[in-house]
């Protein structure tokens, strides 16, 4: 059925498995094919709290993930036990607790990141970011990751929505706050850079290359494709981005996990004028 091992401690009415495996690197959030069921839906559908409270207590835990039969591990507390099973009722309940107090402490810790929750608010502009920005008090929180809420921004610092999204009057606010560019984000492990490259944003490039940890990460390789942030930007033919990558000393001859070059990928997608740019490089 496609059962992990982590699957399968889930299982257990001891947590102390579950934590063996996560501790030896299993991926929690791990969706069987068949059913598409996460350990942490295991462990509700099994009923066993203590593994349930466990894999809750784990930052890199979703909840949100929906199963291929269309439910949440939350939708799973009340299946099973009858109305008449008192056992299974006072386990649901239990259940029910510990689920509301994952999204309370979930929310609380959220709201606390002030200017992630800045940048992120779709209703206004860069520039009125930028005003907001300057007007906070309260940095402690600015290099702490969201929480994994599959909202889209799972483990994004500000600096991350900022690069992404292009909002170089906030991210260069951010950058004097001290901003870290060197933590990545929660779905390919990709750094900001990657994400300005992968966007295009060549004005964000320019602004994150002033700033402490453009160095370190300028040919950082991403740990599923092997691209580094100029394979990013060509992959998807942005010739000024790629072109600022370049001035800023990007390795050009860093192959990907596919053996491939910058040049390599331009050649396959037909980027003339970015190979005319690398070929006279």
């Amino acid at each position: 059925m496609g059962n992990a091992p982590l699957h399968i401690a889930a299982q257990q009415r001891s947590e102390k498995w579950v934590l063996a495996l996560i501790e030896a690197g299993a991926f929690i959030n791990l969706q069987t094919p068949k059913h598409g069921v996460t350990p942490l839906m295991v462990a509700v559908w099994h009923r066993k709290p203590l593994v349930v409270k466990a894999l809750l207590e784990q930052s890199q835990t979703n909840a949100e993930i929906v199963s291929t039969f269309g439910l949440k591990a939350l939708d799973l507390v009340d299946f099973g036990a009858s109305a008449e099973d008192e056992f299974g009722q006072q386990q649901a309940k239990e259940l029910h607790q510990l689920f509301a107090a994952y999204f309370n402490h979930r929310d609380v810790a959220e709201s606390s990141l002030a200017a992630y929750q800045v940048v992120t608010d779709s209703e206004n502009t860069d520039e009125q970011k930028a005003a907001q920005l300057k007007a906070l008090s309260e940095w402690s929180s600015l290099n702490t990751p969201s929480a994994v809420t599959a909202s889209g921004n799972d483990e994004h610092t500000a600096v991350m929505v900022a690069a992404r999204d292009g909002l170089t009057h906030s991210l260069k606010i951010l950058m004097e706050q001290g901003g870290d560019q060197t933590i990545p984000d929660h779905y390919m492990k990709a750094i900001p850079l990657h994400k300005a490259a992968y966007n295009g944003r060549a004005d964000v490039i320019d602004v994150l290359s002033h700033y402490p940890g453009f160095a370190e990460t300028l040919n950082a390789q991403g740990p599923n494709n092997g691209y580094t942030p100029l394979h990013d930007a060509i992959w998807h033919g942005h010739l000024e981005a790629a072109k600022a990558l370049i001035n800023a000393g990007a390795d050009t001859e860093l192959k990907a996990y596919d053996g491939q070059t910058p040049l390599d990928l331009a050649r396959e997608y037909h980027y003339q004028a970015i190979i005319d740019m690398l070929e006279k490089n």
